[in-house]
């Protein structure tokens, strides 16, 4: 699994430097056949990732391996020297993303201080090393999509996606914080944990025909409140907002795979096919027919 041996398809993919060369935005698609592995030495920097959708394991430095899925938002911060970095992109659902770096000098003193370092690294690398992750709220899902079908085009492009990447920078580091703030204070205590994971798995078993929102909570022994602001600590969306995920995501898969055309698969997630495109099409960028 290296980038040498990989089936890639790339779409929409942009990359600009601003300020120059302090900071950098790359937006786009990419499709991978098979698992992709990506190692090498991360930059000196201020990284922010918004995932719209896709997997990947990352492992950065001395810092434990993670498994990220989109929507999903991911914060390094690297002002050590080089840091080692190791990827792995899943198949099948593409990598949806926008990406904001940073110098230091650009990311500012009081946000260096906030992101803190960790305190298990060894080595000058990892002891001024961060990575943070938390799913995705829908402002930053929304501010990710605006990048990447930004419609200005002319020298004003460079400004608004430029003003666009510092906001999603922003909004990510303050998301990304608030989350691991409530994780340190235990807001959600684990008998919440245990039964916000049942929810999910109840919702995805009865992913054609969902569960009212009311049987769900009393089903898991939660309130309707606790549970979906349980989920949206946890998934980064409401209740149905994440079974909707779900639902396309295993429908691109049935569709990029050959296994069903489109009604099949609408059918298969529980979705009529007339709706199933629309939604499809505003989720993927593109229309279910296109992936047959």
């Amino acid at each position: 699994m290296n980038s040498a041996t990989r089936t890639t398809e790339t779409a929409a993919n942009e990359r600009l430097v601003l300020l120059s060369g302090a900071l950098t935005l790359a937006a786009g698609i990419n499709k991978f056949s098979s698992p992709v592995r990506v190692s090498g030495n991360l930059s000196p920097g201020l990284k922010v990732v918004v995932l719209l959708s896709g997997r990947l394991q990352i492992r950065l430095g001395g810092h434990p391996e993670q498994e990220i899925c989109g929507p999903a938002a991911l914060v390094i911060k690297n002002f050590g020297g080089h840091l080692e970095r190791d990827q792995v992109f899943a198949p099948d659902v593409p990598i949806r993303y926008a990406l904001v770096q940073m110098d230091e000098t650009t990311a500012g003193n009081r946000l260096v201080a906030a992101l803190g370092g960790s305190e298990t690294g060894e080595g000058p690398c990892e002891a001024s090393s961060v990575l943070l992750t938390c799913p995705a709220n829908q402002a930053l899902q929304s501010l990710a999509r605006q990048i990447m079908t930004c419609p200005i085009r002319g020298f004003e492009r460079d400004l608004y996606l430029g003003g666009k990447a510092l906001q999603l920078a922003a909004l990510a580091i303050a998301h990304c914080l608030s989350n691991r703030a409530a994780i340190a204070e235990g807001e959600l205590i684990s008998l919440e944990l245990e039964s916000i994971g049942k929810a999910r798995e109840l919702l995805i078993a009865s992913m054609r025909e969902p569960l009212s929102l009311p049987e769900l909570a009393r089903k898991v022994g939660l309130n309707v409140h606790k549970l979906n602001r349980g989920f949206r600590k946890v998934y980064g969306s409401t209740v149905y907002g994440f079974l909707q995920e779900y639902r396309l995501e295993q429908a691109y898969k049935l569709l990029a795979s050959g296994e069903m055309n489109v009604s099949e698969a609408a059918y298969h997630v529980g979705y009529g096919a007339a709706h199933f495109a629309t939604i499809f099409r505003e989720r993927f960028g593109i229309s279910p027919s296109q992936l047959l």
